[in-house]
């Protein structure tokens, strides 16, 4: 339950690794356990300095529900030096740790927002405003806020927003309008099918593929699509058999589907 089907992984710090230490925190704080929490706090300290940085978001987030000032503090002080996008983290964290963090990145100078333009708050709030139409699957409203203003979709990075946190049918949408490119990457280097993958949703990354996305395309990090999916998926997940009338094994889904290409 603790290691992921990578086979180059050490999973001293893959995501299922990561989770498995996750959810006995989580156990030993709710009963009440100094002695397993000390110990799982050790296990999840050790891990915040090997895991990438987007890993350390969930370390992070039990950190500060089980209220471990140690742990906590090491997390905001990876994440602050990493590239991660404020987008990213206001969908995953709570808003006492973002602050946290903001304040880090304008002491070393690195208060700005990674994943969108260097550009006024204007053009961020109008990219955001495009994001909330999204949010509410308002393809409709995208439209009009494109056609108001001087933002493309690639600019406000509409692609990778809605393979990351929308229904399949906004992706759907927003490709049709044939106005972004598939295979764009953001400013941390990954193209909208690495997001997608990172959401292990097999209609949108077969979707993606359909309309073009390459599935041969590296991360800055040299990771490739089907890299990342394994990395993320537990065997015991990946191997688990699907009964009839149950959901369909999506986590061997993206994977075997990635690795036809």
């Amino acid at each position: 339950v603790s290691t992921c089907v990578h086979n180059v992984c050490a999973h001293d710090a893959c995501r299922p690794a990561i989770n498995f230490v996750v959810e006995l925190m989580y156990t030993s704080s709710i009963f009440q356990m100094p002695d397993l929490v000390s110990i799982f706090q050790r296990r999840l300290l050790n891990f915040v300095g090997k895991a990438l940085a987007d890993d350390v978001i969930p370390i992070l987030v039990v950190a500060f529900h089980c209220q471990l000032s140690q742990l906590i503090a090491q997390c905001i002080e990876r994440v602050a030096r990493s590239d991660i996008d404020s987008i990213s983290l206001e969908k995953g964290l709570p808003d006492e740790v973002i602050e946290k963090i903001k304040i880090l990145r304008r002491n070393s100078q690195q208060d700005c927002d990674p994943n969108m333009p260097a550009v006024g708050p204007l053009h961020e709030k109008r990219i955001r405003r495009i994001h909330k139409a999204l949010d509410s699957d308002d393809v409709e409203l995208v439209k009009l806020l494109l056609s108001e203003s001087a933002i493309t979709l690639d600019e406000a990075n509409a692609l990778h927003y809605a393979a990351a946190y929308c229904d399949p049918k906004v992706v759907t949408e927003v490709l049709g309008l044939g106005l972004a490119d598939v295979n764009l990457r953001n400013s941390r280097g990954y193209t909208v099918l690495h997001i997608a993958v990172m959401r292990k949703e097999p209609s949108i990354i077969v979707l993606l593929l359909t309309k073009g996305a390459r599935a041969s395309e590296l991360t800055s990090d040299g990771q490739s699509a089907v890299s990342i999916c394994r990395r993320l998926t537990r065997p015991k997940d990946y191997h688990s058999k699907t009964e009839q009338g149950q959901e369909a094994n999506k986590d061997r889904i993206c994977i075997d589907v990635l690795e036809r290409e």
